[in-house]
């Protein structure tokens, strides 16, 4: 009988030996933490961009006021004809690399401010998708110059102009380690003979870098004096030009006129002749359908004239008037509660505006 007892035990226990080393899962050993390439590294992060992830083609053309963690997009200078130029990128992965809590960039904006917790190991794949940028030809540095002159060289030194942008996303999911005889299933591996799974789908979010020019690099790059001279000169120029070319127009009008009337006298003489007549000639006959026929090209020419001088005039007129007055352009200025204000000129950017709308800054009247 003992005999007996002692076969069933040593029974159960190689049943039991046999299960466990049945559960035995051989995985390879993964590395954890590679860092960021350097490429990626050095790029420009700021956070309070983000809300631009679904339009970074209208990031690129701002002018941002970046004060401590605080950054505030003032306005925008694209010239109205040159959109920025928008690729859709389909480069391979950037990065993809298991990370743990000791990774250098754990919790960064850089990778979509994703925080590891201790015991979790996160799988993480960095793609760029998306790129914006101005180029030189584009960028309205007479605009600038004149926005400038009105801003206080403390705002001038923090305020910097969008010239690209790139748009990148960030794809995440959480491992977490197994503990003791706990059912494992989904996507597994080991670390340092530690065992992590998750059954978690990858979590999609976006990250924006920008190529950032200081507002005073960019205004040394050109002496706005001279382009804001220049373009004066120019204005002045053209609208001298269309004086000019609207008084001709006048003056072939005038002539037009007085070749209609001399042709529609002539007509009149012809028919009192004919009607005074007894004997209508085929001569003059003749002369009375050359004759209407030089008054209908001459009513034509009249006013073709007429239409051009109108033309000119009101090119004259639009000229002047834009000579004697600035250049407007139209200003959004956005804080991050997502107040809106509209202004057609930085002449009207007052300090009790800007404090309405939440900024920190001081601005110089001229």
């Amino acid at each position: 009988m003992l005999i007996r007892i002692i076969l069933v035990v040593l029974l159960l226990s190689g049943y039991e030996a046999n299960a466990q080393s049945s559960r035995k899962i051989k995985l390879t050993p993964v590395t954890v933490g590679f860092d960021l390439p350097e490429s990626y590294k050095q790029r420009t992060f700021i956070k309070g961009l983000a809300g631009f992830v679904n339009k970074i083609d209208q990031l690129v053309g701002t002018m941002i006021l970046v004060d401590g963690n605080k950054t505030t997009v003032l306005t925008r200078f694209v010239k109205q004809d040159k959109p920025p130029v928008v690729t859709a990128s389909t480069s391979d992965v950037i990065y993809n690399s298991k990370i743990d809590s000791r990774f250098k960039f754990n919790g960064a904006y850089s990778i979509a401010s994703t925080k590891i917790e201790k015991d979790n190991i996160y799988e993480i794949i960095l793609t760029d998708v998306g790129y914006a940028f101005l180029p030189e030809d584009y960028i309205p540095y007479l605009e600038i110059c004149r926005a400038a002159t009105n801003v206080a060289p403390e705002t001038r030194s923090k305020t910097f102009y969008v010239r690209s942008a790139k748009l990148t996303t960030v794809y995440t999911r959480a491992f977490q380690k197994t503990l003791g005889n706990t059912e494992i299933s989904g996507v597994v591996f080991s670390v340092g003979g530690e065992v992590y799974n998750t059954t978690d789908q990858f979590k999609l979010d976006y990250v924006v870098s920008v190529d950032l020019v200081s507002l005073e690099k960019l205004l040394s790059l050109h002496n706005c004096n001279d382009l804001i001279n220049n373009e004066e000169i120019a204005r002045r120029e053209r609208a001298e030009k269309a004086r000019m070319e609207a008084a001709r127009a006048e003056d072939e009008k005038k002539a037009k006129e007085q070749e209609a009337l001399y042709a529609k006298q002539q007509v009149e003489e012809l028919r009192r002749t004919l009607s005074e007549s007894l004997v209508r000639t085929v001569e003059m006959q003749c002369q009375l359908q050359e004759a209407q026929e030089r008054e209908r090209k001459a009513l034509e020419q009249l006013q073709s004239a007429i239409k051009l001088a109108d033309d000119m005039t009101a090119k004259a007129q639009a000229a002047q008037q834009n000579m004697e007055s600035k250049e407007e352009i139209i200003l959004t200025f956005k804080n991050k509660e997502g107040k809106v204000l509209e202004i057609k000129s930085l002449d009207e950017l007052s300090e009790e505006k800007l404090r309405e709308l939440g900024f920190d800054v001081e601005i110089l009247k001229r």
